[in-house]
């Protein structure tokens, strides 16, 4: 029995010491992350988000500014920022999306996904032209270059309505994506 007494003490300031200790590194954890001190790990950089190119501009490039959509189903994919907007009405025949992703031109040399590439000057830019595999050539096209570190990616899909369409859909896409060049990152 004695020796529990002189036990009992020590052990409680054994307890209480632990729970003071977990108290203090708790709190000296938390004082250090909310301190506001620098992180250590740099965020990744994000693609350019051609959501931003004005307004102004997509109309002149003849797209609806009312359809413009962040994303594919609001989303962005595989690591790249989308924007697309619907041919102004009333022919409101196409659908173009400009996909925004640090990758280079290996990604559109990949013919597991993309063939028919094909140089091609849009704007002041050198690109390269292709198709999707799966894609209709009568229907739709892509273009692709790099800015920087960037590939950026442009898409043109004829409605699903549109039979037979009265534009060749690679001319149009060029013809879209050079209106909008001062607006494409360099």
């Amino acid at each position: 029995m004695r020796r529990a007494r002189r036990w009992m003490p020590a052990m409680a300031v054994l307890v209480i010491a632990a729970g003071c200790s977990s108290d203090t590194d708790g709190d000296a954890l938390a004082d250090a992350t909310s301190s506001g001190a620098a992180s250590t790990t740099n965020p990744a950089p994000t693609p350019w988000d051609p959501c931003t190119i004005p307004n102004e501009a997509i109309e002149r490039a003849g797209l609806n500014v009312d359809t413009k959509e962040s994303g594919v189903f609001g989303r962005d994919q595989n690591g790249f920022k989308i924007c697309g907007w619907e041919s102004r009405p009333p022919s409101s025949k196409y659908y173009v999306r400009i996909f925004v992703g640090f990758e280079t031109m290996d990604f559109v040399n990949d013919p597991s996904y993309f063939n028919r590439l094909e140089p091609v000057r849009v704007g002041t830019r050198d690109a390269t032209q292709y198709q999707q595999l799966t894609a209709d050539a009568g229907l739709n096209c892509g273009v692709a270059f790099v800015s920087g570190n960037e590939l950026i990616r442009a898409t043109i899909i004829t409605g699903a309505g549109v039979g037979d369409p009265p534009y060749d859909p690679c001319t149009e896409l060029n013809k879209v994506v050079a209106a909008l060049d001062s607006e494409l990152p360099t």
